[in-house]
């Protein structure tokens, strides 16, 4: 009996071991797999980067082809990897054993800075929160929790529209209860270019770009948290 239950304790540890091996096998994710985030200047930078990388080595490819040929290695092994994924996912879910977190595999050279803007009533927006900043910091040990900053980080990319949403939303009801008497709220999210190191030192300024942003009219939230 002692045999049989080493052998299974064995055949146990093997297969644990082969699981959480599999899982942990590289994979986009469904963001990864969204051909809208592959338009974030972010990506599209490594693209051409990449591009010109290649073409050093004599693997002449344009952006755009470059982009192509991995969208269509992408989905394929994506779809390979979820095959061999299948006979496992009852364990995983019984055991929370998932490979959740995927490798950085780049800078992201064009973040988002949330920011949060109101109304008063006077027709002029000014800062509630902006982020990183030490005058402009209405909730900031909120927005500053490792939770949070994960979910902002996300919302500052197109696709994650539905959320962001919802987030502006949430900030409206906050912002409600809070001011009783300002007439809007702005939650928006500044797109700008990180400076190279050479940039930093001239003092050169920051590179703005794609702000995105939702007003919402505080009234409409007025008692709704």
């Amino acid at each position: 009996m002692e045999r049989a239950w080493r052998a299974l304790r064995a055949l146990f540890v093997v297969f644990h071991v082969v699981a959480v091996s599999v899982a942990a096998f590289p994979s986009v994710g469904n963001a990864g797999l969204n051909r809208d985030a592959w338009k974030q200047p972010t990506v599209q930078g490594e693209f051409r980067a990449w591009a010109g990388r290649l073409g050093a080595l004599g693997v002449h490819l344009t952006p755009t082809e470059l982009e192509d040929r991995l969208w269509t290695i992408a989905t394929t092994t994506e779809g390979v990897r979820q095959d061999i994924l299948t006979p496992f996912q009852p364990y995983y879910r019984y055991c929370g054993t998932w490979q959740s977190w995927k490798m950085f595999v780049a800078p992201h050279r064009y973040p988002s800075r949330l920011e949060i803007l109101l109304d008063r009533g006077e027709g002029r927006f000014e800062p509630l929160y902006v982020a990183d900043s030490s005058e402009y910091d209405w909730h900031a040990t909120w927005f500053h929790h490792d939770r949070m900053r994960a979910a902002v980080f996300r919302y500052g990319w197109d696709h994650f529209r539905p959320w962001r949403k919802q987030f502006a939303d949430w900030v409206a009801r906050v912002a409600a209860d809070e001011f009783p008497d300002a007439r809007l709220v702005r939650v928006q999210f500044v797109h700008y270019r990180t400076p190279s190191p050479e940039e930093v030192l001239a003092g050169a300024p920051v590179e703005m770009g794609e702000t995105m942003s939702q007003t919402r009219r505080l009234s409409d939230f007025r008692g709704a948290r």
